[in-house]
Formats: structure tokens, sequence, C-alpha cells
């Protein structure tokens, strides 16, 4: 009977220990969440309020959401560690954005200060992961000429109305150079602040600016994997790339090389386009000469090496990737490749590639009566790969149509007067 009453008092110890261990320490006290049932959007501000918020106090998420996949099991999905968007931190409350990127989810905020960790509470917050399908957005800048506010629109392909994402500000109206790391639902690009350029991403779930923390740029460019890579300017005539997008794991090419612009180059004259990689080996960017001439310039991703070719007598000479297909031992292989729209002093546009051994154009696969402004490719499977290009018109505003790289033709995008800069395939 001893030796029972032992065993009992020993689990009854082991038990304490063990609510012990589980209790948390108190970092702040009399704590104010939001009200109960509230279902916070992407974005949403969120304020806690509380008595001994310190400044060295850090703020964490562990989010949370069912498995549709395994409803009887109760399985969750969660990603822990997660670090918010701070708007603002006192001694009696913190407000932060609420998290976007994922699945409907309860979120649990966590308080750290030098290495305990406390539980404030939790709040739901409803999806924003990104579409299932690539969106097209259009940008408003000051280089559109139209009138119109400036601002980042979504246009329906089915009928071709817009939407308004987000105003420009002042500051923002020159935002350019677009592109977007596909799933990181972030729309990236340059802005000039005080003379400066730098690169700014719109979170499109959590609907605020971030600045990437790169100066000095020239343009943007979407790698092969999906990934952006940035043009910088660290002379008088030469150039470095960078990496701006940090949510995806890539495996970037070497942006150590620095590269040298041969004379006649100007680094300015690189400001007007976003450029692609079209390879593993090969950047494609487009220098303005002025005086309605443009040059095509490629990066060697793999050396230091600038190629220059022929200088273009054109309004326009626009950086676009595809996908092409050939043949190789009977079965069909689909690879990327890179190309230029040529917007012809008469205003004709030519979509012609870029041959990679012998660093030149081909021959125009497609033509189009009216000049471009901006292209964007939409490659979701095999059977949907289109080129998306914003066509200026001759009765003010402006059109976009697709081109069809399987059937050959241009389809109409409903709707004209459209009054962007740029287009940009997103999610």
């Amino acid at each position: 009977m001893k030796k029972i009453y032992l065993f009992l008092l020993f689990g009854l110890l082991l038990a304490a220990c063990a609510k012990d261990d589980d209790k948390q320490p108190i970092l702040v006290t009399d704590i104010v969440m939001p009200a109960a049932g509230t279902v916070f959007n992407p974005g949403d501000k969120v304020t806690i309020k509380a008595q001994g918020f310190q400044t060295d106090d850090d703020v964490m998420f562990e989010i949370y959401w069912p498995l549709p996949d395994e409803p009887v099991l109760n399985y969750q999905g969660y990603a822990r560690g997660v670090l918010p968007v701070m708007l603002e931190q006192t001694a009696t409350s913190i407000t932060f954005l609420a998290p976007g990127h994922y699945p409907a989810s309860t979120t649990k905020i966590l308080l750290r200060r030098a290495g305990d960790i406390m539980t404030l509470g939790e709040i739901a917050v409803s999806n924003g992961q990104a579409p299932e399908e690539f969106q097209l957005y259009g940008i408003t800048n000051s280089h559109s000429d139209t009138g119109h506010d400036n601002c980042i629109e979504h246009v329906n392909l089915t009928d071709g109305s817009p939407k308004n994402i987000v105003k420009l500000a002042e500051d923002q109206k020159d935002f350019s150079c677009v592109v977007n790391a596909p799933e990181s639902q972030r729309l990236c690009g340059i802005q000039t602040k005080d003379g400066v350029r730098k690169v700014y991403c719109y979170d499109l779930s959590m609907r605020y600016w971030k600045d990437m923390g790169l100066e000095n740029i020239l343009t943007l460019c979407n790698n092969t994997d999906g990934s952006i890579i940035a043009v910088r300017q660290i002379s008088s005539n030469e150039v470095m790339l960078a990496s701006v997008a940090p949510w995806i794991y890539t495996r970037e090419p070497n942006l150590s090389h620095r590269y040298e612009l041969p004379a006649g180059i100007k680094p300015e004259a690189l400001t007007r386009y976003p450029g692609i990689q079209s390879s593993a080996s090969q950047l494609l960017l487009s220098a303005d000469n002025g005086n309605n001439s443009f040059t095509p310039v490629v990066l060697n991703l793999q050396s230091s090496k600038v190629h220059v070719g022929e200088q273009i007598q054109a309004t326009a000479l626009i950086p676009f990737w595809t996908i092409t297909d050939k043949k190789d031992n009977g079965t069909t292989k689909y690879v990327r490749t890179g190309g230029y729209a040529i917007v012809k002093t008469d205003g004709q546009t030519e979509l012609r590639l870029w041959d990679q051994a012998t660093m030149t154009l081909k021959e125009p696969f497609a033509t189009f009566p009216n000049p471009a402004r901006s292209i964007t490719m939409l490659a979701e499977d095999t059977e949907t790969l289109k080129l998306y290009v914003l066509f200026d018109t001759y009765r003010g505003g402006r059109l976009i149509y697709a081109y069809d790289l399987v059937s050959k033709d241009w389809q109409s995008v409903p709707g004209i007067g459209y009054s962007y800069s740029e287009i940009v395939m997103a999610r």
C-alpha cells in the first residue's frame, strides 16, 4: 500500500512540474483584444491594448488553418514565427496589419521579450491566398499622358472592365518597370524618391507598400524561375545585379559580376522598359538612344560580358519572354526564350525572337498595325500561351490584344480607352 501512495505522490509532483513549465511569463497586463467575432481582412489594421509594452518587444504570429482534404482528422496547416507588418508600438498598445497570403485562419499573437514569450490572444483573418489563375493589371503613371489619375487597376479579361486597386500618391506617380514574382501577390516597380530610383513593391493581398531597400536601380527583370533581378548602377558606366524578391526560394544566377557598358550606352538609357531573362545565361535589356533609335543590350549571367546588338530605328524596343517548342528525338520540348517587340517608325509593331546563338533578332513571327507600349506573358500550360500587348490608338486611349502562340492569331480583350502605360500578369 505504501508503494502505491508513493507512486501517486510522484505522479502528482510530475504533473505540478509540468504545469509550472507550461505557465507563460506575464510580460504585459490588462490585455484588450479586438471584439470577439471580428473577422479581419488581410491588411486591415489591428490594435491590441495592454499595459507594459516595451520598446524592444517583438511581436510574432502563429497562423493556423484547417486542411479541407482531411476534415475528419482535423489536421491543420500552420506557419510559425511569422513577423508582422508593424504600424505603431507604444507602452499601452501595438498596431499591425492582419497577415495575408494564407487561407482563412486563426492567428495567434505572441509577444517576445528577452527570450520569454507570452500569448496575447487570437484573431480571425479571412482568406488571403493568391488566385489560382494569373490576373492582368494595368498601371497608369506619369508616363501615361492620358490625364487619368495615376493608379493600379485590375483588368477583367472576360469583359475588360477595370477595378481600382490603389491610387498612386504624388511621390509614387512614376511607378514603372513593373514586374511580378508568381505567387508572391506583389507588384514590384521603380519609384524616384529625392532623385534616387528605388524599388517598391505593392502587396496585393495585404494592400500596403514595402521599400525593398535597393537604390540606384535602372530597371527590373523577371528571372527564369520567377524571381526578380534589379539592374543597379554602380558608376558612370558600370552596373551590377541585385535580388529583389526574397519571398520564394530560388536558385539565383551569380549576382557578383560587374558589367562595364560600352561607349555610347549610358546607364539611364536602360530605364525605359523592364528586362527579362531569356535563358540560363542571358538577360535581355533595351537601351533608348533617343532620336527614335534603340539598341538590344544583353548581359551574360555567367560572366561580365556585355553584348550590344545593332542599332534599330524604332520608337520602342520592348523585351519579352515566351515559350517555344522544339523536337528532340521525336519528343516535343518546351523552352523559355526571349525576344523584343519593335515599334517601327511607321507605327507598326513586330514581335521577334532573339537568337541566342547568333545574338541577333529573328524575323517577325507576328505583326500588329498599332504601336505597342507594354507586353506581358501568360503561360499557364502548353495550351495557354499568350502575349498580352498594350497598344496605342490614333483616337485617344489604348487597347489590349493577346497574341495566342498556339492558334497564332490576335485576340481582342474587350474594352477600349485604357489609360495605362504598362500592363503585367501577376498572381
